[in-house]
């Protein structure tokens, strides 16, 4: 999440617990286009979404892949569920009515081949490494053995994400007429439709 400081970020959180809840669509569906116009049928095309607080602001989800028709589907709670929102959304409190910004985009092959290689780089880390990078640290023995599961955790999951990511179909599409994306606004919770170009 981009967040430009942090009371910002805490006047925020406190106005959605204590206020209301923002409009998030119940569904919102993108089909890819190419430059004709015509259906882009590419699985496994990496998006990005921002849903925006405020100008500044913006809850982030990322690595989203499109089916193989091209299309990406994204339902209410997995947008909750893969952004901070997940952490302050509770439908139980009044909608705020105020209209929500979002930006959703292909993903740039440049940056998430940066990202790829970047996780690559960490997942292929020894634990041995990392224990002496610990130890260097000022963490004691029983600290580093408290923390190694942790740390083997994340490195496996990160491994499966690698291998995803790695599949993506980004740098097949052309980019000659710029980025792909699309900025509009939800101004109810209902169902959205769009084509990205």
């Amino acid at each position: 999440m981009e967040i430009d400081n942090p009371e910002k970020f805490a006047e925020y959180a406190d106005e959605l617990q204590n206020k209301k809840h923002p409009i998030l669509p119940n569904n919102i569906s993108i089909q890819l286009k190419d430059e004709n116009g015509d259906n882009l049928k590419m699985e496994n095309v990496l998006c990005h979404l921002n849903i925006y607080i405020d100008s500044l602001s913006y809850y982030t989800y990322s690595f989203i892949p499109t089916n193989s028709n091209g299309i990406v589907n994204l339902t209410k709670e997995q947008m909750i569920q893969n952004t901070e929102l997940k952490h302050y959304f509770d439908e139980r409190i009044p909608l705020d009515k105020t209209i929500v910004k979002f930006d959703f985009m292909v993903m740039d092959n440049n940056l998430l081949n940066g990202i790829i290689s970047s996780m690559e780089n960490y997942v292929n880390i020894d634990i041995e490494s990392i224990k002496a990078d610990l130890k260097s640290r000022g963490l004691t023995d029983s600290q580093i053995a408290v923390q190694i599961p942790a740390i083997e955790e994340k490195m496996k999951s990160d491994k499966k994400l690698v291998g995803l990511l790695k599949k993506n179909k980004n740098a097949e599409l052309d980019y000659s007429n710029g980025e792909k994306k699309i900025t509009d606004f939800w101004n109810s919770e209902s169902d959205y439709n769009y084509e990205l170009k």
